[in-house]
């Protein structure tokens, strides 16, 4: 679908270049920390995919504010990982594209959402839909 992670995340520039050079669409962002070098990497039409990681973006409001600048470029945002919270990211976007599904932090939860039909459905529940595995605390926490 894509290729990522072509160039070191910060060799906007080069990464210009590879996305121009290509027909395969381009994704970039996972390694980037906060919102400033996002804009720096639009402004250098580095991808055509943003793919954004929500820890290293800054949270929930960072992630809404570098979804609208990629959105005022006509450009499609990804998500990187967590997909249980990021699920609802790219529902609520309307340049959302796709969720990554890793469900590596899974086992903390009683429930979370699963692919049906190649698609992953928005928990119906309060919040973010998710409440902790009482077990897996106990199994995982630290006193």
């Amino acid at each position: 679908f894509w290729l990522e992670d072509v160039t070191a995340h910060d060799d906007y520039d080069g990464l210009a270049r590879v996305t121009a050079a290509l027909k395969t669409p381009v994704a970039g962002g996972e390694y980037v920390y906060g919102i400033v070098p996002f804009r720096q990497m639009l402004e250098a039409r580095s991808v055509d995919i943003v793919m954004i990681d929500i820890l290293r973006a800054g949270g929930v409001t960072q992630w809404l504010k570098i979804a609208g600048m990629a959105e005022a470029f006509n450009l499609p945002v990804v998500s990187h990982l967590v997909p249980e919270i990021q699920v609802h990211l790219i529902a609520a976007v309307p340049n959302g594209l796709t969720v990554e599904y890793m469900p590596w932090t899974f086992r903390l939860y009683k429930e979370v959402p699963v692919p049906e039909g190649g698609e992953l459905a928005v928990p119906r529940k309060p919040g973010l839909g998710l409440e902790f595995d009482p077990d897996a605390l106990r199994r995982y926490g630290v006193k």
